[in-house]
């Protein structure tokens, strides 16, 4: 059976290149060593070479994960295994995707939950966790000029782990509608509804001020649907070339 990735996506003020940076050479500056890490103090984290090296005060260190590919300032994927051996890696993806205002999405994709003995609990742990992590990252990128223009942004909803069949009947789904009416109420929502040729996705397109963006990724987060892990988010920046009305 093949378990949901865990996706979560933050909107940062600025571009790809700098929150790039931030991810590869700032690491060490940003990442909760406290909370998530093998040796949990008196330690550092960094980007060595092609690897995620963690080290201790004693000098001894712990292979976090080892690049799989890098397209800076795009994306970046790597093996995940902190306190477990390589063969035992799971994959992380972060894509950084420019917004037309001069900020950036930034989406992290974390899948290859068979590889673990417990693969649902292993996600679980992990779809708690990210959230942390990627807050403190979103608060370490240094703001750069960005415009005051509207963005628009195509929230992705796919099947989670609640139930392996539809979606629509589950009683969380109502959760999903009332986030949607939520933002019809707000004046933002330009479209929703499921995909036909697509079983169980759905998507919600809006369109919001840059600078509130950040606002109501996080907001799509809380929908009671995507907290309860009946729809994994999936966000991406929409350039609409020929507005409509």
């Amino acid at each position: 059976m093949t378990i949901a990735p865990v996706v979560r996506n933050v909107i940062v003020s600025a571009s790809a290149d700098v929150a790039y940076a931030a991810w590869t050479d700032r690491i060490g500056e940003w990442w909760p060593l406290s909370r998530h890490s093998v040796y949990q103090k008196d330690n550092t984290v960094a980007w060595i070479d092609d690897q995620i090296v963690e080290t201790a005060s004693s000098g001894e260190s712990n292979v976090w994960g080892r690049i799989l590919e890098s397209n800076p300032p795009g994306n970046l994927s790597f093996t995940w295994h902190p306190g477990r051996g390589p063969e035992s890696a799971s994959t992380v993806a972060v894509d950084f995707v420019p917004i037309a205002d001069g900020r950036t999405l930034v989406r992290l994709t974390h899948s290859g939950w068979e590889i673990f003995d417990e693969p649902a609990d292993a996600r679980d742990e992990y779809r708690n966790g990210w959230p942390t992590v990627l807050a403190g990252f979103r608060d370490s990128v240094p703001a750069g000029e960005t415009d005051n223009q509207d963005v628009w942004l195509v929230l992705e909803h796919r099947p989670g782990n609640v139930v392996a069949g539809p979606v629509f009947g589950h009683p969380l789904f109502a959760e999903h509608l009332a986030f949607v009416g939520s933002m019809k109420d707000k004046g933002v929502l330009i479209a929703a509804g499921p995909l036909p040729d697509d079983p169980g996705v759905g998507q919600t397109i809006i369109k919001v001020p840059a600078a509130d963006a950040a606002r109501y990724v996080e907001a799509a987060h809380d929908d009671g649907a995507v907290r309860g892990d009946l729809l994994v988010l999936r966000v991406r920046p929409w350039n609409v070339m020929v507005p409509g009305g």
